[in-house]
């Protein structure tokens, strides 16, 4: 490749010592080389390829390299590609030029292509050395650059369509405490139109509500603190009935000076009825039981048993249960006892559990059931079996509801952190009023100076002398003053156009964060996921906390990323929530790494801790250590929920009380595991 003789190279201290090295070397140097690289003889045939690029391009070490570029290369990058090497061995000049490499996997991406001559003392070129780097990520953010000026105008839109497509209600109160914003949601919670709202004070509106709500807005405005998930009962100015909201309030801030109190309310009233009926219905509920003899008849049925199927227990006993009961499928169609598991569970007398099954009431009509089934032994030696079972029609309606809520949870936490999004929204959108107002000033004392050049010289040869005309000029420049406009003007442009950028940045972040994910799994990169995360909730942290990114090199991972995406909300809002009563800032140290087969995800906090006769307890449902009305004591259940049960993962706290806490999550990277049939 390289021909024939050793290289040598000068050794230290140029005492004259040297350095050989030969072919193979060389050959180790280049193949160790990052970055696509081969030789070309001055005739254009390709002598050598490293080993990176071999393997980049998944070609075998014997391919015919003068051959591989056709299919290396799409046709028309081939085509430009060798028209350079042609130039280049013209002229003799090296060149560059950006073309897209397949890659093994098929995907083409971006290289910058360098050829450069490498030549003896005389001069004389003896090889042509190639390289070819993957800029394919700096070319897709310079489209994305690109992008957001569409972007930035589309943020407007998106703002008013949250506010009035979001399932929470969302207002704003003045500093003298009244509405100068509610969205239809907040107007319906009330009973009143949204226009009835505006301009009149919270007092007014809730009247009955007042004296519990006013102590919130009032230390929000006098500390300038949030009060989140807060519940309030009570009537509106709607029907006589009493309703139950769960209600947030935020600072709202304009150049670090409070103007108000931003409103997010979620109606709870419907599932406060519902939790206090099922509390009802539980007190005085047990499981139905039965048992059969050996021949799978009935000898007695309890309380909950008769009313659950419908039949008494004199109507069932000494008739075979199967025959009755258990007889048919949730579709209708029979189920033979041959193919009856808990009917050749009691012939075979065996203990079985199941939760597959259905039971057929008197009128007909069917429910799901779990149960179990074991036999029961008696001193005759006459044995029969003991059935437990319960009704789990309403345990798999909740289990479709807590799949629908998963899914729209992301949306509730951003209506929660509304408030938030709308000061990181409204401080840059500030700035860029202010310049735009001052570029518009500046835009008029220009045209103003440029009709006085037009009138000095459009006035008639020797109505005024030209060192009228040059005195009327120099005085019109410094009352439009220019020097101060030449400084300023590029600074203002800039601010503008960095603030548009951290609008657009904040929106491309909540548009991917409230991206609803279909049924299926995909592989998704969870490093861009977390970087979303944290720009979705930054409002929370970033009063109380630094944020340190330590985000390794994790393949993409088979999941559905919107859960994934709420439980690192959860996770990160959790970790600025333990910061509270720090006397200095906190830090949340965010770090992902591979392990194997698995993606490690570590979220941790040096905040106040979690005892540790609690740390096993905190995933359960509505569990929660923080103070009433801060935490519903889902967040972690439902995390819990999308890892283990959801994505094969596991989740893992330790926490040291006074010095922090640390969640770990472990994915498998191509996805959960299919259940063994």
């Amino acid at each position: 490749m390289f021909g024939k003789r050793d290289v040598q190279t000068a050794g230290a201290g140029g005492t004259g010592a040297s350095l050989v090295l030969s072919e193979n070397d060389l050959h180790f140097f280049a193949d160790a080389i990052p970055h696509i690289m081969w030789v070309v003889t001055p005739g254009g045939s390709t002598t050598y390829v490293n080993r990176w690029g071999l393997d980049y391009a998944g070609l075998p070490a014997d391919a015919d390299f003068n051959r591989s570029w056709e299919v290396v290369l799409s046709p028309d990058d081939a085509r430009r590609v060798r028209s350079a090497w042609r130039e280049a061995g013209r002229t003799g000049s090296p060149f560059e030029l950006a073309c897209r490499v397949r890659r093994a996997d098929g995907r083409r991406r971006w290289h910058s292509v360098r050829g450069q001559p490498v030549r003896r003392p005389d001069g004389r070129i003896i090889w042509w050395v190639g390289t070819a780097t993957d800029i394919d990520d700096q070319t897709v953010l310079q489209d994305s650059l690109r992008r957001s000026d569409q972007q930035t105008a589309e943020t407007l839109t998106l703002l008013e369509t949250i506010q009035s497509a979001a399932p929470v209600g969302l207002g704003f109160a003045d500093h003298e405490l009244r509405f100068v914003r509610a969205n239809d949601s907040l107007a319906a919670m009330v009973d009143l139109p949204a226009e009835r709202l505006i301009d009149r004070p919270v007092a007014n509106v809730l009247p009955e509500l007042w004296a519990q709500v006013e102590p919130h807005f009032r230390h929000v405005l006098e500390a300038g603190e949030a009060v989140r998930c807060v519940e309030v009962s009570g009537p509106t100015a709607g029907p006589d009935r009493v309703r139950s909201w769960l209600a947030s309030y935020y600072p709202v801030r304009v150049e670090g000076e409070a103007i108000g109190v931003g409103l997010v309310v979620i109606d709870i009233t419907e599932r406060k009825q519902a939790e206090a009926f099922r509390s009802v219905v539980m007190e005085n509920m047990a499981d139905g039981l039965y048992t059969l003899d050996e021949h799978g008849r009935v000898t007695s049925l309890n309380r909950a048993a008769s009313e659950l199927l419908g039949w008494s227990e004199a109507e069932l006993l000494g008739r075979r249960l199967h025959d009755v009961v258990h007889f048919q499928h949730a579709d209708g169609t029979p189920l033979p006892a041959g193919q009856c598991p808990m009917f050749q569970a009691q012939v075979q007398r065996r203990s079985i559990h199941g939760h597959d099954q259905v039971y057929t009431r008197k009128d007909g009509s069917v429910f799901p059931i779990s149960y179990s089934s074991t036999p029961l032994d008696v001193a005759s030696g006459i044995g029969g079996t003991v059935v437990v079972f319960r009704d789990i029609t309403e345990l798999r309606e909740r289990q479709r509801r807590e799949i629908e809520a998963r899914h729209g949870q992301r949306l509730e936490s951003l209506g929660q952190l509304s408030a938030g999004i709308a000061h990181e929204i409204n401080t840059p959108i500030q700035f860029v009023g202010d310049n735009i107002r001052f570029l518009a000033e500046a835009y008029q004392q220009m045209l103003d100076l440029l009709q006085v050049y037009r009138d000095c010289l459009d006035l008639p040869k020797g109505e005024r002398s030209w060192e009228e005309r040059s005195q009327r000029a120099a005085e019109a420049e410094r009352e439009a003053d220019v020097d101060y406009l030449t400084a300023e003007v590029p600074t203002a442009v800039s601010q503008s156009l960095e603030g548009i950028e951290r609008v657009a940045s904040l929106v491309r972040a909540m548009k991917s964060f409230t991206y609803k994910d279909s049924k299926d799994r995909s592989y998704a990169n969870l490093n861009e996921a977390l970087t979303t995360t944290l720009t979705v909730a930054r409002n929370e942290v970033k009063y109380v906390a630094d944020v340190v990114l330590d985000l390794g090199d994790l393949p993409e991972v088979l999941c559905r990323i919107g859960d994934l995406n709420q439980v690192f909300l959860n996770l990160v809002v959790n970790a600025a929530d333990a910061m509270e009563g720090k006397d200095e800032r906190g830090v949340i140290r965010v770090s992902t790494r591979p392990e194997g087969t698995t993606a490690v995800i570590s979220i941790a906090d040096n905040g106040c801790g979690i005892p540790k006769h609690l740390q096993q307890s905190i995933f359960e449902p509505f569990f929660t250590t923080k103070e009433v009305g801060k935490g519903t004591g889902q967040g972690l259940s439902l995390a819990r929920a999308v890892v283990v049960d959801g994505h094969g993962g596991t989740i893992e706290v330790h926490s040291t009380p006074g010095e922090g806490t640390e969640f770990t999550v472990r994915l498998p990277i191509d996805g959960k595991r299919p259940e063994p049939a």
